[in-house]
């Protein structure tokens, strides 16, 4: 009964993202409170970026940004870097905010910089969700990541979450891990370290790498993506395809399992095709990203996709509200390319799976359905009304 409720949940709220995307009404936003960042992974160029720290607003800015968010409706704030915590001039007052007004909030973190007293002002502040990073155990996380002492500083960052939290139900807390063809091993060994942990949920996901033919294809109106989601050192760390085949073994065998341990959620693995484990593609999704998730610079600048930072439809701090700049000419014309699947880019892009369409929604749950039938003992099942 309670997998029923979740899943009638999800397809409510996609069938109401269908609806708000075709109106071109935006429901959740993904905060950039800076580019700067503390990790140097190796499938990310986030932190190559060249960050203006005096162009990244402060807490009244933000305040602005957020009450014209609130006025609009919005109802959730994906907080998000860089590394957010080396705001924290701002993300404790940010997240109190959208609590105090009913806006849900998400936190992605690397942990570097959760320490016991950051972890308290996070629950304290009425956080809703927080993503811990991990994407190796011990040493191997040191390699993906670029800097050392990455595995101890998340083990320490979730138990001075779990301390903080106590009781209480929030923040939940969700495991997050980026499989490459560095560490698609290690996540048994990651499912295994976190028995010992009371998380929510673990979020296997595929890594995302852009080619640069894509890139390069995907200019639109004299303006280029920047996507952080490139190799950072110049070499793929897409799989092969019998990394694929051992990879999809792995997780046949968790799912599999004797359902110990946290629970998986395994739709970033199921959404994908080979291709995109082997060259990146997932060929071009409707997105309702452009539509409905509001996209904020750490300037306050609006744009309609996070690989896009450059496409300005406007500014927060200074627009009368998001209705004067969601929905405009600017941002309609990127939607209407991307419907008539003319952005090269999105058929590398992940976000559509985690923002599916209510017909790929309803597809992926039909196939688990299928697949859970297929792997049921004979005597469980119905006998066929059909005759051969």
């Amino acid at each position: 009964m309670r997998l029923f409720k979740g899943v009638t949940r999800e397809l409510i709220n996609n069938f109401n993202r269908e609806i708000y995307s075709y109106r071109i009404r935006a429901i959740d936003a993904l905060v950039f409170l800076t580019y700067r960042c503390t990790s140097r992974c190796k499938t990310c160029n986030i932190w190559k970026r060249n960050a203006d720290r005096e162009a990244e607003l402060g807490w009244e800015g933000w305040k602005s940004v957020l009450e014209r968010l609130r006025d609009y409706g919005i109802r959730s704030v994906e907080i998000f870097g860089g590394d957010a915590l080396l705001r924290k001039d701002v993300i404790f007052n940010m997240i109190r905010f959208c609590s105090d007004h009913g806006i849900k909030t998400y936190f992605p973190t690397n942990s570097i910089l959760m320490d016991r007293v950051t972890a308290e002002g996070l629950v304290e502040a009425g956080l809703d969700t927080i993503y811990f990073s991990l994407d190796a155990i011990d040493t191997e996380s040191d390699r993906v990541r670029g800097v050392s002492g990455t595995f101890s500083k998340v083990k320490r960052a979730i138990e001075h979450l779990v301390e903080a939290r106590g009781e209480r139900e929030y923040p939940k807390i969700i495991i997050c891990s980026t499989l490459s063809n560095m560490n698609f091993e290690s996540l048994e060994d990651i499912i295994g370290f976190l028995k010992d942990y009371p998380v929510d949920a673990v979020y296997p996901r595929l890594v995302t790498e852009f080619s640069r033919r894509n890139i390069d294809a995907s200019v639109i109106k004299g303006i280029a993506p920047d996507p952080y989601f490139v190799s950072s050192e110049g070499r793929s760390h897409l799989f092969s395809p019998e990394q694929t085949r051992r990879f999809r073994e792995i997780i046949n065998r968790l799912k599999s399992g004797n359902g110990s341990g946290p629970y998986i959620n395994f739709q970033g693995i199921d959404f994908a095709p080979d291709e995109a484990f082997t060259s990146g593609e997932y060929g071009i999704r409707r997105c309702l990203v452009c539509s409905t998730l509001v996209t904020i610079n750490p300037n306050g600048d609006v744009t309609p996709c996070p690989f896009y930072p450059a496409y300005i439809i406007g500014n927060l701090l200074t627009a009368d509200g998001l209705d004067r700049i969601w929905g405009s000419s600017t941002h309609t014309e990127f939607i209407q390319q991307q419907r008539r699947a003319e952005i090269k880019l999105c058929s590398g892009c992940i976000m559509p799976t985690f923002y599916p369409t209510l017909r790929e929604r309803l597809r992926y749950y039909l196939k688990r359905l299928k697949d859970k039938v297929s792997v049921l003992p004979r005597r469980n099942r119905r006998p066929s009304t059909q005759t051969r």
